[in-house]
C-alpha cells in the first residue's frame, strides 16, 4: 500500500521512500561489496584488478529477473548478487569476489548504510519540527486555558505550559536517536561464522576497521550476526519517538474536536471533507500524524523479536528484519512530516479558549457556593 499511487506521500515521505526502494536496497548492497573488495586490495588480501573493475559496476547493469529468479530459488538475494558481480572479472579471479565474506554480511552492511541515511533525513525532520512548536510557543504560548485531567476539566495552565512538555520530549527523543546511532550504525564483517577465518589473522581486524572507515560507519567486536542489540536500540528509539508523536497529535486532535474548539488546521478549499456531510471540515493533519505514529510504535515493538537468535544466526528471527526496518523508517518519516505540515498550518482560537475556561471558573463559582449553603 505504502507504493499505491492513490496514498502517494501520504504515508511517509518521498525521501525516505526513496531510501528504501529495491533500487536503493540493492544498490546499498553493491556499494558493500565494493567496499569490502577495495579495502582487501589494500590490504593484499585480493587482486587490486579485482575491486577496480567492480568500481564501475551499478544497479543498471544488473539483471534484475535473475535477482529474482534466484532469491525464489536460494531464499537470499545475495547469492544471485555475487554470481553477477563475478561476470565482472576474469574467470580466474571470481573467487577473490565477496571473498571471505557471507549473505548476512552483506546485507547487513547495506542495511546500515541505509539507516545511516534514513536517519539523516528524520533527524533534519525533527529539528525542522522543533524549531516549528519553538515558533507556534512563541505566538501562542501565552494563552490561557483549562488544563484537563483524568478527561475532567482542572485549573486555569498557558497554551505555552503544554508545548513546553512536549518540545522538551521530542528533545530527550532526538538524544535518545543520536546515541543508538553511535552505538548501531556498525559494518558487518565476519564470514560465515564471524570469525573472518578466511583473512590472515593479522589483516581481520584492519579490514573491519577499514571497511567501517571508508564507509563512515562504526565497528563492533567480534561481530554482530547473532547480537543485534544495537540495531534493536535504535529502531526502539524511533519507536518511542513515535509514541511521542501520536500522543500528540491525539491531544491536538482532541482539543481541535467541536467539544472544545480551542485548536483548528487552517481550513482549505477540500481539505478535509466528507462525503456525506458537507459542514464538516475533519483535521486530516493530526489524524494522518496519529495513525502513522501509532503505525512506527506498533511495528517498532516486534524488533525485539529479532535478537533472539540461535548458535551462530538464525534466519528465522533475521528475514522479519527485512520488512520491520524499512517500515518503522517510513512511518517514522511519515509521521513528521505529517507534524511538520500540521504546525506549519495550526491555529489557535484564543476566544474559545477563554469561553471554555470562563465556563469552568462559573461553574466553580457556583459549586464554592453551595458547598457554603
Amino acid at each position: 500500500m505504502l507504493n499505491f499511487s492513490i496514498y502517494k506521500d501520504q504515508f511517509t515521505s518521498a525521501e525516505m521512500q526513496e531510501n528504501w526502494s529495491e533500487r536503493s536496497t540493492i544498490s546499498s548492497w553493491l556499494e558493500a561489496e565494493q567496499a569490502l573488495a577495495t579495502c582487501q586490495a589494500e590490504l593484499n588480501i585480493i587482486p587490486s584488478d579485482v575491486a577496480n573493475k567492480l568500481q564501475s559496476l551499478k544497479f543498471e547493469d544488473l539483471n534484475l529477473e535473475n535477482l529474482t529468479s534466484e532469491m525464489a530459488l536460494a531464499g537470499r538475494p545475495i547469492v544471485g548478487l555475487v554470481k553477477q558481480i563475478r561476470k565482472m572479472v576474469d574467470a580466474d579471479q571470481e573467487t577473490f569476489v565477496h571473498y571471505g565474506s557471507t549473505t548476512q554480511d552483506i546485507m547487513d552492511t547495506g542495511l546500515v548504510l541505509q539507516m545511516h541515511r534514513g536517519l539523516e533525513l528524520i533527524n533534519q525532520q525533527l529539528i525542522t519540527l522543533l524549531e516549528k512548536i519553538k515558533r507556534f510557543n512563541v505566538s501562542y504560548g501565552n494563552i490561557s486555558m483549562i488544563g484537563r485531567t483524568n478527561g475532567q476539566h482542572a485549573i486555569e495552565i498557558t497554551l505555552g505550559a503544554k508545548l513546553n512538555v512536549w518540545l522538551f520530549e521530542l528533545k530527550r527523543r532526538h538524544a535518545c536517536i543520536n546515541e543508538a546511532s553511535a552505538r548501531g550504525l556498525n559494518v558487518q564483517c565476519g564470514g560465515p561464522v564471524g570469525d573472518l577465518r578466511s583473512v590472515p589473522e593479522g589483516k581481520r581486524l584492519h579490514l573491519k576497521q577499514s571497511l567501517a572507515y571508508t564507509l563512515k560507519l562504526n565497528s563492533v567486536e567480534p561481530h554482530w550476526q547473532n547480537a543485534r542489540d544495537g540495531l534493536d536500540e535504535i529502531i526502539t528509539a524511533l519507536g518511542l519517538l513515535c509514541s511521542s508523536l501520536c500522543k500528540i497529535a491525539r491531544n491536538i486532535n482532541l482539543l481541535s474536536s467541536s467539544d472544545i474548539g480551542e485548536m483548528f488546521e487552517s481550513p482549505q478549499p477540500g481539505k478535509g471533507g466528507s462525503s456525506s456531510m458537507a459542514h464538516k471540515k475533519n483535521q486530516r493533519c493530526s489524524e494522518f500524524m496519529e495513525a502513522i505514529a501509532r503505525l512506527g510504535r506498533q511495528q517498532a515493538e516486534a524488533i525485539h523479536e529479532t535478537n533472539m537468535h540461535e548458535h551462530e544466526r538464525s534466519g528465522g528471527v533475521w528475514i522479519s528484519e527485512w520488512l520491520i526496518v524499512p517500515e518503522v523508517f517510513q512511518y517514522t518519516s511519515g509521521a513528521l512530516m505529517w507534524a511538520n505540515q500540521m504546525f506549519d498550518n495550526l491555529s489557535v482560537d484564543n476566544n474559545k479558549a477563554l469561553s471554555n475556561l470562563n465556563k469552568y471558573n462559573e461553574e466553580l463559582t457556583i459549586k464554592k457556593m453551595k458547598i457554603k449553603q
